[in-house]
């Protein structure tokens, strides 16, 4: 395998995916986190690849209302096409709770 690409919130949290990442550094394997299933799994991966000096990607794709529709401020490019590492406490991003009603699924 020449790319690892493990999902923070799937495989156990940012500690799970910290230790793959550098397993995948001991093996001479790239580290991509997949991060654009939602915001918050965005958040955590930019973190996440932010701590660490093996890893230089996180994958985003857009449009995607998961990510852009339930936080307040949606992730923006920057001049040179790079997202910036939120600054705010926890993750970094503040969530829009009428965005996610939107996608609650009724009970």
């Amino acid at each position: 395998m020449d790319i690892v690409q493990p999902d923070c919130t799937k495989v156990g949290g940012l500690s799970e995916s910290r230790r793959i990442a550098w397993m995948a550094y001991d093996h001479n394997v790239q580290f991509v986190p997949h991060g654009w299933n939602t915001a918050v799994g965005l958040a955590a991966d930019l973190q996440l690849v932010a701590s660490l000096p093996v890893a230089r990607y996180v994958e985003y794709l857009t449009p995607s209302p998961y990510i852009e529709e339930i936080v307040a401020t949606p992730f923006r490019l920057d001049a040179d096409g790079l997202l910036p590492i939120p600054t705010a406490p926890g993750l970094g991003i503040e969530l829009d709770w009428d965005g996610i009603a939107r996608f609650a699924r009724p009970s």
